[in-house]
């Protein structure tokens, strides 16, 4: 797990350090602050093999459109090219790790753009603007993403860019880490939430995933793949005599289903989900923690987390408090002096913060 995580020339960030940190994190602070770009920055972080996830990234944020002349400029801060992004990570073996990514002028090749649908919120994904063509042709800029590993060693991805043409290079032979991320303004893909939950069934794990909707959904007896219209769907039990389509049982449900797959795919990594309460009723919220928590713990899972809410976090200090493990942390942005700056919660100052009422959003 990660214990630390520095983050330069990012979004809005110039230089920020958060520590330390849990199995699970929840990050607060007013909006515009910077809570979306921070999870951004450990996907793109943990997905160092993958040049394509900044484009993923345009497309979580509702950009369709490119400028070949600013390819990505927006992830660099003050929209400047001629800064470096620096993302580095201690782990709790004290190893560190970090990526480094610039963008260079005029090596050489080419992929054209083309549109095909793709599931996105995984590490592992290809963008859906991307399709691969061999060709030589020069090309203006590259986007080249250095990793360092906890032994020292490189590896490099890269994207190239040439008038409306990109070409991605991942690096060969390097172990693809695991990691998924929920975003906030996307709905989760059901054909990939259908080949998760049959994961787990293959090893008769799925009633993990009943027993946590059963917090919103206590009428739920079990849950299916059926295959309606050529496309897999879950489909679940409530006693009506007919099986109900996951997207009919409520957002709540598919809420909580989403993360609770999510975590049983990312397996020893990381999941980092934006908003984390959204479609879920405050009056469940704490029953969910302990839910995210159990299986974050079986699943060996680090979570990130953004929120908005009060009733949010406070229903997590309760969940958490109440455990004799707590394994949790709230991380506060706020800007000081136009830059942004990180105050770490843990069950002690969390505590005293909520006995005086203090905003701890």
């Amino acid at each position: 797990m990660l214990t630390s995580f520095t983050v330069e020339n990012f979004r809005g960030f110039d230089s920020l350090t958060i520590e330390p940190f849990e199995r699970i994190n929840l990050i607060a602070g007013r909006n515009n602050i910077g809570k979306t770009a921070l999870l951004e920055a450990f996907w793109l972080y943990h997905g160092y093999h993958n040049p394509e996830l900044g484009l993923r990234l345009r497309q979580f944020r509702g950009f369709d459109k490119l400028k070949k002349d600013e390819f990505l400029w927006d992830m660099f801060l003050d929209f400047d090219p001629q800064k470096t992004i620096a993302l580095s990570s201690r782990d709790q073996d004290n190893r560190v790790r970090s990526l480094r990514i610039t963008i260079q002028e005029h090596p050489t090749s080419r992929v054209s753009l083309h549109k095909r649908p793709v599931d996105g919120n995984d590490i592992n994904s290809l963008a859906a603007e991307s399709i691969e063509q061999e060709t030589t042709a020069p090309i203006e800029s590259r986007i080249l993403l250095d990793y360092t590993d906890a032994l020292g060693e490189k590896v490099q991805a890269y994207a190239d860019v040439e008038s409306d043409s990109i070409r991605f290079k991942r690096p060969p032979n390097v172990e693809v880490p695991n990691g998924i991320f929920l975003a906030a303004r996307r709905r989760d893909n059901l054909e990939a939430l259908a080949e998760r939950f049959s994961n787990l069934a293959v090893d008769n794990e799925e009633d993990k995933i009943v027993q946590i909707l059963g917090i919103i959904e206590p009428r739920l007896k079990g849950l299916t793949v059926q295959h309606r219209g050529g496309s897999p769907i879950i489909y679940g039990d409530i006693g009506a005599g007919r099986k109900m389509p996951l997207p009919l049982m409520g957002d709540g449900t598919g809420r909580l289903l989403g993360i609770a797959l999510a975590i049983s795919e990312a397996r020893d990594a990381i999941l980092l989900v934006d908003e984390i309460e959204n479609g879920l009723h405050y009056t469940v919220m704490e029953k969910v923690w302990r839910g995210i928590a159990n299986l974050a713990r079986e699943y060996n899972v680090q979570v990130f987390a953004t929120t908005h809410s009060e009733e949010c976090l406070r229903a997590a200090h309760r969940a958490f408090s109440a455990n004799q493990q707590y394994d949790f942390a709230l991380h506060r942005l706020e800007r000081v002096e136009g830059k942004i700056q990180v105050v770490t919660f843990d069950r002690e100052t969390l505590d005293a913060a909520i006995e005086m009422d203090a905003e701890v959003r």
